[in-house]
Formats: C-alpha cells, structure tokens, sequence
C-alpha cells in the first residue's frame, strides 16, 4: 500500500464521518433551535473513544462507525412523569416535527451546498457514450451503434453515462424513446441524419436484478489511448493521449476496438499506427509485450461459442441473412471452411470470404449437419454478419475452446471437443463443468477427463472417444501496458450562477432517482434488493472516487448524503421516518400513542434494522469478497 492509498483511506473515512456529522448536526441544530437540551452529540455507536464537554452536550466519537446519535433531554418520555421545561417531550408537535427531519433537512442542504461548488471546481466524469450494444438486447435489436451520444431519454437531457443507467433503472416496463448522436459516418452511407430516435423497451436482467437495454459503457471517439506508466507500451516509446490510426496487419474492415482487441488477444508482437493529434505526423510504434506469471491456476480451456442465440434482419447484413437461412438454435461449427468456435474466430472465418461471391456455413441443426450458402448482396460486406449475429455458448453443453499451450492443448484436446465426463462424473453443463474443474483445481487434483470430438456420425450417431488427465496450471498473462481511453469528461460550470443552476438540478435529480429506486425495490419487482450496498460497497465506491480527485469523492459524498436523507425518512420505528410518523397519529388523534405500542415499534424497528444490516452486509460480501 503506498501512500496515495493511505491518503485515500483517511479521505475516505472523514468523508463518511462528515455526512453522518451533518445529519446528526442538523438533529442538534434544531433541538437547540426549539429550546431542548442536547446531552450526547455521537459520531458512531457504542463505547466512547474520545469526546469533550461543552455546555450541556458532550460531544464524543464512539468505537463502531456505523452511522451516529443525538441524545436530547426527555426524549424518551414515560408519559407519566411531569414534562420538564428543556426536553424533547416538553416541545410541541411541530417543534418536535422540526426535531426529527433535522438530519434530513441538513443532508438535502450539504448537497445543495457541496454540488455547485463541485460543478465550479470541475468533477470527472463519464459521458454518454455507449459501446456496443449487447447482442440479444434492445439497443442491439433497434440497431443503436457504438459510438452514439444519448441525448435525451424519453425528452429528459442525459447528463452522463451513469444517468443512462438510473433512467432506464427506473423505468422499468416502460418503453423508452432515446435520442442519440450517430457517430461520424454512420448515417453517411444511407443518407439519414445523425440525430436519431429509438424506441427501447428494456429487459431485466436476473444477475444484476434491474432492468436494462444492453448499452454498455463506450470509449474515447478520438481513439486516444492509455498507456501504463513503465509498461512494454512507455518502453516502446507509446505516449499516453496519442490517437491510433489502425492496428498492422488487422483488417481496416473492423474497427479499431476490434482490431486492438484481436491483436492483443493473439499475445505476440504488436505494431501500433499512432498520431500525437488529429492531422498530425504518423508513425508506427512496435510493443513487445512482458509475460506476466498468473496466480489463478487453469487448465486451458473455455466455453465453445458456437450458439446462435439472436438474429439482427434488420441490420446491414440482413438481406445475406434471410438468403442464407439461418436461424436461432443452429450451432455453426465452420464458415468458410475455417473451423468456428469463438467469435475472434467466426470474425476470421469471415474477413477469409472477404471479396468471395459467395457465403457458406456448416451448422448443426436439430442433431443433423446442414450446410448454408448464398450469394453475397453487393454492397454488403460479410464481416457485418459479426455484427448481426448474436453467438452464445451453450450452457446445455460442455463443448470447449482451448488456449494454446496449455494443459489440455499438449494433452490433445481440440477446439469443439465436448467434454462427457470428469473422474466418471458425467457433465450435463458448462456451469457444472466450471464448477467441477475449481473444486479439483483449488485441491490441486489431476483429473481424467472423457471427450466427444467432432459431430455425430450420419449414419451410425457415433463419436470418436477421447480420453486425457488433466492438472491445473499458472498461465502467464500478456502485458502491453496500454488500452483505448474511456469516454469521460470533465463536467464544469461556466460560471458560478451556472454552477448554482447545476447543482440545485442534480440534487433534484439524486432525489428523485433514489425515491424512485427504493420505491421499485419496495414495491414491484423492477429494481431487486440485490441492489443494495452497505457499508462496504460504501467504503469501496468512496476509495474510487477519492483516487479520481477530491471534488469526485466529493461528488459521490453529496449522492450519498441524498440517500441518507431518503433511507431516513423511511418509516420504520426508531429511523427519523418513523417518529415522524407517529407524530402525525399524534397530531390526528390529539394524543401520543401509547407507551406499550411506541415500546413494541422500537423492538420492531432494531429488528427490522438490524436484519437490513445481516442482509446488506451478505451482499456487500458477495459482490467485493466472494464475486463469481
């Protein structure tokens, strides 16, 4: 851990701590304002560590820093004993109103506060820019390209990518009208207007248990890069910001994200066509990358991608689709009369037919071999069936792509092997298959593994047999020390009138949003609760932001301040929601509710608390400890 780290971890925790004063100073603010004493001014629960005495209140840090206290005189009224001038009980309803949404008051004004002059400053952020579209999902099936700028969704301005995010979070069902900049070029080849609208219905994702429209986060238009500090990339003579041009001896028909991925992914040799800005001088910068030994042990093999999950007709390559006849289910295993089992290589098999008159595939159809042709369309380029054809593993099957040089490729397993058993265990999926294979890797077991290779025989259904023991293994990681720069931006008013503006908007818009959320986690099946982060999700998102710049950690510290006012008003018993509920009985009954019922909401509501907290915690452990 070096010391910018250690400077992150200290920002980190006065951060956090200076939310939760800010809550608890606006509990203390309005007791004083209201004529009640304050006995206990707590940052965290439990044993004190350290505090002093000023007037009336000690002020104190305590040992657990989970949250914070406001102890006032009389707050916890027997209803029995005579009121004393100076306590809680003593104050009437609205005072007492006043009292309890004091920390929530104080937490919307700390970000009232603390958004404009983050916005004046400049904060980091990621602009709307999506990537490629996930095959299968809405934006890929509306034909959305990588690339586009959101603009609107559904006539509301989009700030940044996150708000993309939320947007379509809390929509749920609802169809959803996006208004995107095309990239440079997209809509020049059918004479259209850049300016376009698609029309998303999002779909829910049961991982991530929310509802999206499969528009991932994009790169840099410019195609600037990020180059590592030290990396074989600075050796190279590489500078970061530098704009590639193209990848040597990839196609110029896939675009630079693909052909730096395909480069890299081949772990050799690069060479690079790079200029320092846009008109200025090219030149080619050779990196050899550095192997760097793995600590995860594997045996070399991944899931043959080979399924046709999704069909795009209404994509450029369309017309050669429909004449071709393929159709979701086939697994197409050679195009071209190049073997496919992963899409780097269903690519490859295409850019061979580059030029050709024609198109061919051999798929697997209904347990039969079936062999596809069509002339290819003029003015159709085959390497746009990539795009149009969504390829997925099938998960009801264990049939395998395998890495070069590594266990089961020197034992004699081969691309579209499927694996039948394990130690006699037959596998009837590539999750058990996964599964399996870590179990016995992690005991630092060989295991003897049972193959089928190739298709059924016509005639016979037969399949050759093979059989190889396989050991897990360290493999070394190919490090270039260099990658495409993300789209982000830096979102600054331009001036501090602008600032104000900016600011009073965002924090209308967190407000919103988190209302929205809870109330969909709540109450619909939209937005799951698997959503939800506790203290160490909190910790980790703060440690990021602090990294990116105090304005950043400030930044996320208004939005976290935004959802401790909201979680608050909840009205759950011992939260300020919940008092302030029963203060609005009391001003409709014109009485308090009883001793015993306001005793057995408490007991309701720590049991309610504390259950939120088992349940947030195992999430947070799930998703930072135990991902995967």
């Amino acid at each position: 851990m070096n010391l910018s780290d250690i400077a992150s971890i200290i920002q980190v925790i006065l951060g956090i701590g200076l939310v939760i004063f800010v809550h608890e100073l606006g509990h203390f603010m309005a007791a004083r304002w209201c004529g009640a004493r304050v006995e206990v001014f707590s940052l965290g629960f439990g044993p004190r560590l350290f505090g002093w005495r000023r007037g009336d209140t000690l002020f104190q840090v305590a040992v657990v820093p989970l949250g914070g206290y406001v102890k006032v005189a009389g707050e916890y009224f027997d209803g029995t004993s005579p009121k004393e001038e100076g306590t809680l009980s003593s104050l009437n309803v609205p005072q007492r109103f006043l009292y309890y949404s004091g920390g929530v008051i104080m937490n919307v004004i700390f970000a009232l506060v603390v958004l404009p002059l983050v916005m004046f400053a400049g904060v980091p952020a990621n602009a709307p820019i999506v990537g490629s579209p996930t095959p299968g999902l809405p934006a890929w099936e509306a034909g959305m390209p990588a690339g586009s700028r959101v603009l609107k969704v559904n006539d509301e301005e989009i700030i940044d990518f996150e708000h993309i995010v939320t947007t379509v979070a809390v929509n749920g069902k609802t169809p959803l009208l996006f208004e995107v900049e095309t990239p440079e070029g997209f809509a020049a080849g059918d004479g259209g207007e850049r300016i376009r609208t698609y029309e998303l219905k999002a779909e829910y994702n049961e991982d991530r248990g929310l509802y999206q429209v499969g528009i991932p986060f994009g790169i840099d238009p410019s195609h600037s890069l990020v180059v590592v500090p030290d990396s074989p990339a600075t050796k190279a003579g590489l500078v970061g910001g530098e704009i590639l041009l193209s990848v040597v001896g990839q196609s110029p028909e896939l675009t630079l994200e693909q052909q730096l991925y395909r480069a890299v992914d081949a772990r050799g040799p690069i060479a690079l066509q790079v200029q320092a800005e846009a008109g200025g001088a090219v030149r080619t910068v050779e990196i050899t990358p550095k192997m760097v030994p793995s600590d995860r042990k594997l045996i070399g093999i991944t899931p043959a991608v080979q399924l046709v999950d999704d069909l795009r007709l209404t994509g450029v390559s369309g017309p050669l689709l429909k004449a071709l006849g393929l159709a979701s289910g086939d697994r197409i295993f050679i195009v071209n009369d190049l073997p496919v089992t992963s899409r780097n290589e269903f690519v490859t098999a295409l850019l061979q037919g580059s030029g050709a008159d024609e198109i061919s595939m051999n798929v697997l159809r209904g347990g039969a071999i079936q062999t596809l042709s069509a002339p290819i369309p003029e003015g159709i380029n085959p390497v746009a069936l990539a795009s149009d054809i969504s390829l997925m593993p099938d998960e009801d099957k264990a049939v395998i792509n395998v890495l070069v040089g590594m266990g089961a490729d020197r034992a004699g397993m081969r691309n579209g092997d499927e694996i039948i058993s394990i130690d006699g265990m037959p596998m009837s999926s590539w999750e058990q298959l996964l599964q399996t294979i870590r179990a016995k890797v992690e005991e630092g077991q060989s295991m003897e593994v049972l193959a089928y290779r190739g298709v059924p025989d016509p005639v016979t259904g037969t399949r050759e047999e093979i059989r190889v023991e396989l050991t897990g293994e360290a493999r070394e990681e190919a490090d270039y020390g260099l990658g495409l720069r993300a789209a982000t931006f830096t979102m600054k008013a331009d001036g501090f009138g602008n600032a104000v503006a900016m600011g009073v908007f965002s924090t209308k818009r967190f407000l919103v949003d988190v209302g929205q959320q809870l109330k969909k986690m709540l109450f619909s099946d939209e937005i799951s609760t698997k959503n939800l982060g506790g203290i160490i999700t909190i910790s980790v998102i703060s440690f990021d932001t602090a990294s990116q710049g105090l304005s950043k950690l400030f930044f996320f510290l208004a939005i976290l301040s935004i959802n401790l006012a909201i979680i608050n008003l909840l009205p759950i018993p011992i939260l300020d929601g919940g008092h302030l509920l029963f203060l609005l009985i009391e001003a409709i009954k014109g009485s308090p509710v009883s001793e015993r019922a306001f005793g057995y909401s408490q007991v309701v509501g720590l049991v309610m608390i504390m259950s939120l907290m088992v349940y947030v915690t195992y999430q947070d452990i799930v998703r930072w400890i135990l991902p995967g």
